[in-house]
């Protein structure tokens, strides 16, 4: 339930008294792998800080480098 409230690994192990790799277990087997919990995922992925900032540079036009040769009249 701690996962699917949007609680990452490490804060699972802490609330629950667990160890990391213990808490990666339970998740990896119990975890009910929902259409729900993909989307929440997805979502929070599209817009995470980071992620807008991934996409921003990716979608920036570079402009192109003004040509170092001198032009002939």
């Amino acid at each position: 339930m701690l996962s699917e409230a949007g609680g990452s690994p490490q804060p699972i192990a802490t609330i629950t008294g667990h160890s990391l790799k213990t808490v990666t277990v339970i998740l990896d087997r119990h975890l009910a792998r929902t259409r729900a919990l993909a989307d929440q995922t997805n979502f929070d992925w599209e817009n995470s800080p980071r992620t807008e900032l991934a996409n921003h540079l990716q979608a920036v036009t570079p402009t192109p480098k003004a040509s170092k040769r001198k032009t002939l009249v």
